[in-house]
């Protein structure tokens, strides 16, 4: 399936010019945040395509990574591939509720899964999946309740949008509306291709210490760690000063809960507050006991992980990456490398990902990891 197209440009029209194929089922964009996202969606709905996109912090393509704010890189999957595909949205601006989110997120999976014939209740779990991108400046937890609730054993991946690291600016497009919204893509591949969808994070756990939540502001608003103010308690897990602190600290340490089974829940901080507390990229309870994390090299797992698509004829490869992920692996000079290991492990492959701002996966909500999504030829 030679077709199948990846490019990148700063000139939306002359990507789609690119990647669009004869019959093109759908595409897939992602783009940096000094993009104007309401001149970007118009111009590829006058397409009249199915598609989503989202504003990250920096994106893959083939071979390299960009991490400007003005590029932008797209892919197409044609009919061939896929054989039927519904894209929707649920409206995730702040005024919502959990429940009308998680509701409107229910409904609206049923609904695209009965149009194409997709039986939640026990989907095809090589053919069958949900792409999701969603709105990064909000909690993710209530549309990925909804689609649990619609279909536990459906497979979803995707992330959360962003664009500067100041939190300030990110939306999402697609070809059922734009701005606020978690947009999905429930997607049937036909009979001659399979999906194979993980995760891969790369961790050291700092020893003897554990941080408990003993003052919470809201679910995403840590106010204290340990009986101190959090900002203070996680200093001194980390070993520097307050005045030290930055979002390459966060990149490098992480926040998670171990349930078992050697899995691991990642709660990364997003940045602090404007006293001494902590803001984070998905929700927290009251009393949770955080194990801390030190980021390592990428290198060694992402190459591990690819190794379970070696002897399948891929044909496109979709990476949902943390932004801390980028963060971490800037510090230890090694953005370039891990492009190559994508390259190396896929070569000609075409590929695309961007820097989410919380990755989702089956449901799950989870913070500096990469999940992936590889279509393969039967």
């Amino acid at each position: 399936m030679s077709e199948i197209k990846a490019y990148a440009s700063h000139n939306i029209e002359e990507i789609i010019e690119a990647i669009k194929l004869k019959n093109t089922g759908l595409m897939i964009f992602f783009y940096g945040a000094d993009n104007d996202y309401k001149q970007l969606d118009s111009k590829i709905a006058s397409h009249n395509i199915p598609y989503v996109g989202c504003m990250d912090a920096g994106r893959l393509i083939t071979g390299k990574y960009l991490l400007d704010e003005k590029s932008i890189v797209g892919l197409s999957l044609p009919t061939a591939i896929i054989a039927n595909v519904v894209v929707d949205t649920v409206d995730m601006s702040a005024q919502r509720d959990y429940d009308a989110m998680c509701n409107d997120s229910h409904d609206k999976l049923v609904k695209a899964a009965e149009s194409i014939g997709i039986d939640l209740a026990k989907p095809d779990m090589e053919r069958e999946f949900a792409i999701n991108l969603l709105y990064g400046l909000n909690s993710a937890n209530a549309f990925l309740a909804g689609q649990s609730k619609a279909g536990l054993m459906l497979q979803t991946a995707g992330g959360s949008s962003g664009g500067k690291t100041d939190f300030k600016v990110t939306n999402v497009i697609s070809s059922a509306g734009s701005g606020k919204l978690g947009a999905f893509a429930l997607v049937k591949l036909s009979k001659d291709y399979k999906f194979l969808l993980d995760r891969i994070s790369s961790f050291d756990t700092v020893e003897n210490v554990i941080l408990n939540v003993t003052k919470l502001a809201d679910p995403r608003h840590i106010l204290e760690l340990n009986n101190k103010p959090a900002t203070e308690a996680y200093c001194e897990a980390v070993g520097i000063r307050e005045d030290e602190l930055n979002p390459d600290t966060f990149a490098n340490y992480t926040l998670g809960i171990e349930p078992g089974d050697e899995e691991r829940l990642i709660t990364s901080i997003m940045t602090k507050d404007e006293g001494s507390g902590l803001l984070t990229y998905n929700d927290v309870v009251p009393g949770a006991q955080f194990q801390l994390y030190k980021a390592k090299s990428q290198q060694q797992d992402r190459s591990r992980g690819l190794g379970k698509l070696k002897g399948r004829h891929i044909v496109s490869f979709l990476s949902f990456d943390c932004i801390l992920c980028y963060l971490a692996r800037n510090t230890l000079h090694e953005v370039q490398a891990i492009a190559d290991v994508y390259e190396e492990a896929l070569p000609g492959v075409p590929k695309i990902g961007f820097g989410t701002f919380s990755e989702n996966i089956c449901g799950a909500n989870v913070n500096q990891t990469e999940t992936f999504l590889a279509i393969y030829k039967v």
